[in-house]
């Protein structure tokens, strides 16, 4: 298995992936104070912090991508880890509408005719799940931070035109070990369906 540590912060166009039907998926780490963005193709990213996470990519039906992940703390001490996942569409969209739904605890992407519903479910642990959009220039300029050092992410519940969403998993390890997540995009054009799959695919993690 290859992996490789991807330059603080440094995302480019070409290295986005593709998710379904014009989403595009980043996942990253942020730790001890520096943001990394896992590069094209690449199933693993290993620190030099001692963090390393590990994705495995999956179909689902009804136009379903699923992630699950495994974030592992290598050493001994105590660490406070955020895996981050981006989503974003693929073209540029100024109409593109972005918000966090409170009722549904998910992300909506609104786009043309499409509709994208974000969502995903945690390990156990000391772990708290976020959500927060952004626009996309924050995202090359690492401002998604209110304070980067401490990892303070900035909320912001909607936005409109070239933005991206980020879902994010907080961890705290005690100590050397592993916690396990998933994450998934659902895509069509009705919300209520969405809403549905979305439930069904929690009430099967749960």
């Amino acid at each position: 298995m290859k992996t490789e540590t991807c330059i603080q912060s440094n995302v480019s166009r070409d290295k986005q992936q593709a998710l379904i039907d014009g989403l595009l998926v980043i996942p990253g780490i942020w730790v001890s104070g520096k943001t990394y963005w896992m590069k094209q193709g690449k199933k693993e990213l290993s620190l030099e912090e001692g963090i390393s996470l590990h994705l495995k990519q999956e179909y689902g039906q009804n136009h379903t991508q699923l992630f699950s992940f495994e974030l592992t703390n290598h050493h001994d001490h105590p660490e406070s880890v955020k895996v981050l996942f981006q989503h974003r569409s693929q073209n540029w969209d100024n109409e593109h509408v972005s918000f966090i739904s409170p009722s549904e605890d998910a992300v909506f992407h609104m786009g043309a005719d499409q509709v994208h519903l974000v969502n995903g479910c945690m390990g156990k642990g000391e772990v708290r799940k976020m959500c927060t959009i952004q626009p996309l220039w924050n995202i090359y300029k690492n401002r998604i931070w209110d304070c980067l050092d401490s990892g303070k992410i900035q909320y912001r519940p909607m936005a409109k035109g070239n933005v991206v969403s980020l879902l994010i998993y907080d961890y705290h390890f005690l100590g050397k070990g592993t916690f396990a997540g998933e994450t998934w995009v659902i895509n069509g054009k009705n919300d209520a369906e969405l809403i549905h799959l979305n439930s069904s695919l929690l009430s099967g993690k749960s």
